[in-house]
């Protein structure tokens, strides 16, 4: 947070590229089934002006409540724009989903890698 209030016009961009990746999965997040969506979102050209990726990932973080899809869990949400913002920053992201082994059993899990990185706990069941 301080950083935005640090950066605040820098800010305000990350925020015009969040919302545009919201309107992004909103329009076709009902169009695509997952696997449609994700090679969508994936391969979106990149920007032609350029934001700060981190900005931005904090602006998704404090608006993610608000964002759509609406009634998809925390981390679809925040997976499905992260997906779409990295892509238009130039970077190679890849969707993981996969089942985290809790002690009392498992829950789904969804997260966007650059490296294919799976964290500690998590068993992968499908990437793209």
């Amino acid at each position: 947070m301080r950083r935005a209030l640090k950066h605040p016009i820098r800010t305000t961009v990350a925020a015009v590229f969040v919302l545009r990746a919201a309107l992004r999965v909103l329009w076709h997040e009902p169009r695509n089934d997952l696997p449609a969506l994700v090679a969508r979102l994936k391969n979106a050209p990149p920007s032609r002006g350029s934001f700060d990726v981190t900005l931005a990932d904090g602006v998704v973080e404090r608006l993610l409540p608000l964002l759509p899809p609406w009634g998809a869990g925390r981390c679809v949400k925040r997976s499905l724009l992260q997906l779409d913002l990295w892509s238009r920053a130039g970077r190679r992201p890849h969707l993981h989903l996969g089942l985290l082994e809790l002690g009392r059993g498992r829950a789904g899990h969804v997260w966007v890698t650059t490296d294919g990185a799976i964290p500690e706990g998590i068993t992968e069941t499908w990437s793209a």
